[in-house]
């Protein structure tokens, strides 16, 4: 890279130490006293180059002496482009007067990779052409070692907020001889930083072309307004009398982290802003998101802090960004109080009665089951008896066959006898005809006792039936007071996990009517990460006829963490949820309605 030949800076040594001069107060002297005066000759031939005086002390680590350093000329070119220092013109007598090997001013390369090491948006290539990703506002965290680095993520992503960005780290070395230097844009174009710097009335007139092209917007900042309707706050710059166009204002988003007195301390100071230029209807804007990355201040004072402050949460904008979020999926922001939800509470006195009930009725059910088991012995004693009465009675109709067949025989018998053998006869018809009277009667009695053991096991076998089913009653009623008094135990864990959430600080309640659905968003600070915000969401669904009974079922929930130095966190967070309420199976089918927002 070519070196740059007009210096804003010189050092000098006086008595005692070395001292930094900027062409500027020089100007001053010499405008003051005259170039030919005393007091400019006193100290016109002291200035040495500044950048190799930074190289040696890096070097050496030791102040040089003068004969170490180049010689410089103050140079008042005011009339056609302003004032600066340069190095001295070669003569017999000084001949080695030259920058020194690694000086910034000689070479920038170097100095711009020591900037770029600081800063995950800008890097160095060979030629010494800083690429620059300001604008790529979602790319990845680089591994670069930062110059704040503590070791600790969350002090070092603080600091990030209260440093200069590297565009001014540039402009406060080369200050004016800034313009000198080659960048390569977002637009993969390599331009010197004089082309890309455009006052605000240039960049209203390219704006209005419909030129979206990547500038350094430059003037003088006249006021931060207040949050508009849509919620975009606006920094005005100051634009010269009777312009006929609305000035032109760098734009911040409403879910930007900014607030209003986050930008303050941008009036009244010239500037100069990075970024695309775009026409929004009447008026020429900038997006502003990053005041480290895209702000350059032009009138920063030599060892001025930087004016940054680490942007807070605002708690009012993060409850519209919950709002508005779930408003999409009909929900409804409300209040509600611990004690709110006592349903489950107030019935707590009930569980020592379930549980007596279900001791009654298991002991209530072993005793059915006991008679059961003594019924089932009753009817296998029955059913016993009857295969015995069954046996004893085919027994006996086999015997009165017998009888029977008998009497036939003797009854023919006798009709071919004498009369002689016919008395004696006689007497064994009769006693045959005796035991077949005796047979028949106790066949008779065999059945009757047959047709009572049948019934009795019969009889027996439907009181079992009813207590088989006066059993199965009672289990039954002891499962659903065993269910309706879990549910009662699980309703007041959740009733207790929904108390000790809404006593919490930062807790937004919402309610979704047509989904019987209570939602909870808590926000927390990690304890492992200060800078860590926690976001927990509860949703629990209730009876249809009392919203403030619990379904007693498990709790659904998401949780996710996000930086609180996110520029962008109310956005990141509005996504966040998005995508993951719309996996949630209670919303899934919802449609959702989609807020517009335009910068007015």
């Amino acid at each position: 890279m070519s070196s740059i030949t007009s210096m804003q800076y010189a050092i000098r040594k006086s008595e005692s130490r070395w001292e930094r001069e900027t062409a500027e107060r020089i100007l001053r002297i010499r405008e003051k006293y005259g170039s030919d005066s005393k007091e400019y000759g006193d100290i016109k031939e002291s200035f040495y180059c500044y950048g190799c005086y930074l190289k040696w002390k890096e070097v050496h680590g030791n102040e040089p002496d003068k004969s170490e350093i180049p010689l410089l000329t103050h140079v008042d070119n005011t009339k056609i482009g302003g004032t600066y220092f340069r190095l001295r013109h070669l003569n017999e007598k000084n001949e080695k007067n030259k920058h020194n090997e690694g000086c910034c001013f000689n070479d920038p390369t170097g100095h711009l990779k020591s900037i770029s090491n600081s800063f995950d948006y800008m890097d160095v290539d060979t030629k010494g052409v800083s690429h620059l990703t300001i604008l790529k506002k979602n790319q990845p965290k680089g591994t670069k070692n930062n110059r704040f680095s503590t070791g600790k993520r969350d002090s070092t992503e603080r600091k990030r907020y209260q440093s200069f960005g590297a565009l001014q780290e540039i402009y406060n070395r080369y200050n004016n001889a800034w313009t000198e230097l080659t960048v390569r844009t977002e637009d993969s174009k390599n331009v010197k930083i004089k082309d890309i710097l455009f006052s605000s009335s240039e960049a209203i007139k390219i704006a209005q072309n419909h030129q979206e092209d990547i500038l350094i917007v430059t003037g003088l900042i006249k006021k931060v307004e207040n949050r508009n309707n849509g919620g975009f706050i606006n920094i005005i710059f100051k634009e010269k009398e009777n312009t006929p166009f609305p000035s032109f204002r760098l734009s911040v988003s409403p879910d930007h982290i900014y607030n209003e007195g986050d930008l303050k301390c941008l009036e009244n100071r010239n500037i100069g802003c990075y970024g695309r230029t775009r026409y929004n209807k009447t008026f020429a804007q900038m997006e502003l998101f990053s005041l480290p990355n895209q702000i350059v201040f032009f009138d920063v004072k030599e060892n001025e802090p930087c004016p940054f402050t680490p942007p807070v949460i605002d708690l009012k904008r993060m409850e519209t960004t919950l709002t508005d979020t779930f408003t999409a999926y009909k929900a409804v922001a409300t209040t509600a109080n611990a004690e709110d939800f006592s349903y489950y509470l107030k019935n707590q006195k009930n569980i020592p009665l379930l549980e007596k009930q279900i001791e009654q009725n298991i002991m209530k059910r072993e005793e059915l089951l006991q008679e059961k088991e003594h019924r089932l012995k009753v009817r296998d004693r029955n059913v016993n008896e009857k295969e015995r009465l069954i046996v004893q009675l085919n027994n006996k109709k086999d015997e009165l066959t017998t009888i029977k067949n008998t009497l036939e025989k003797k009854s023919s018998f006798m009709e071919r006898v004498l009369d002689i053998f016919k008395i004696n006869e006689s007497k064994k018809i009769n006693s045959l005809l005796s035991q077949k009277e005796i047979a028949e009667e106790e066949i008779n009695d065999l059945k009757q006792e047959f047709y009572v053991k049948s019934n009795n096991v019969v009889d027996t076998e439907n009181f079992i039936k009813h207590i088989e089913s006066n059993a199965v009653d009672i289990q039954t009623r002891v499962s659903t007071t065993l269910q309706v008094m879990d549910d009662l135990k699980q309703g007041l864990k959740v009733e207790k996990v929904w108390r000790e959430v809404v006593e919490k600080e930062n807790c937004y309640m919402y309610h979704i009517s047509s989904s019987s659905l209570w939602i909870a968003v808590q926000i927390s600070k990690a304890v492992y990460n200060s800078s860590i915000m926690e976001i927990k969401c509860l949703f629990q669904s209730h009876y249809e006829d009392n919203e403030m009974r619990f379904h007693p079922q498990k709790i659904q929930s998401i949780e996710f963490n996000i930086s609180s130095n996110e520029l962008m966190i109310y956005q990141k967070i509005r996504n966040e949820l998005n995508n993951r309420l719309r996996h949630l199976p209670f919303l899934r089918k919802m449609k959702i309605t989609k807020k517009t927002i335009i910068n007015s």
